[in-house]
């Protein structure tokens, strides 16, 4: 079976999470999506959604810290900026200082 490589995690072709517009554009661990795929994030990008698709020796690649930036939260008058926390295993957008 082939294999894929998606958000840095290994999955089996046919096996691979929806995970809508979520890339990773550089060697950097900074994502970006759409607003409308903000449910993704907590719904297919987590360490416990994602274990049931990797492969056999893949780990789920996101630790505390790392950031999710939402691209055209201008227009879609949402968030910005999720971050990760491995210890809740969830992402939190992110509040500006006012």
């Amino acid at each position: 079976m082939n294999k894929v490589i998606k958000l840095g995690m290994l999955f089996n072709e046919g096996n691979v999470p929806d995970f809508g517009s979520i890339e990773q554009y550089s060697v950097g661990r900074d994502l970006f999506l759409l607003a409308e795929d903000i449910p993704k994030l907590n719904s297919m990008l987590t360490k416990t959604a994602s274990a049931s698709y990797l492969q056999n020796g893949s780990v789920f690649t996101f630790d505390t810290g790392d950031k999710a930036y939402i691209i055209d939260w201008l227009s879609e008058e949402t968030g910005a900026l999720y971050v990760y926390h491995s210890g809740t295993d969830h992402w939190y957008e992110a509040i500006p200082n006012e």
